[in-house]
């Protein structure tokens, strides 16, 4: 998992120098029969509502993993940057440049309804 990380990391990097800062990049595993990863994100520049939101980060992804990586992942969610799940992600831990913090899933699944069962948080910050 640490080089996919490292990957994603760059994907965070190189998304932020082109389009400005992201407040949650987030990998959520989900307990279900695939264990697949979701990638979550949320940045004022991207709007949930909007496919080419998703095209953008999506190709970015497709240009630095490996397809033995990508496999691995199941979805991006993009989120509003006001949107309670994004204020609750960055009142759980602070995690900057270069970074990463590994959560337990249970605090997650608390929160949000379904189980989770490991997190991986590269950003999360308050504006």
């Amino acid at each position: 998992m640490k080089a996919i990380l490292d990957k994603l990391k760059k994907v965070l990097s190189e998304l932020e120098k082109e389009h400005g800062r992201i407040l949650v990049f987030a990998l959520f595993l989900r307990t279900d029969p695939l264990e697949k990863w979701d990638i979550v994100i949320a940045a004022s520049w991207l709007n949930p509502n909007e496919l080419s939101s998703y095209e953008m980060i999506n190709s970015k992804i497709q240009k630095i993993l490996l397809p033995a990586d990508l496999v691995q992942l199941a979805r991006i969610v993009i989120l509003n940057d006001h949107d309670p799940v994004v204020s609750f992600l960055q009142d759980s831990e602070t995690v900057t440049n270069g970074h990463f913090g590994e959560v337990s899933g249970e605090v997650f699944t608390d929160r949000f309804g379904f189980t989770i069962k490991q997190a991986y948080l590269l950003r999360c910050q308050k504006i």
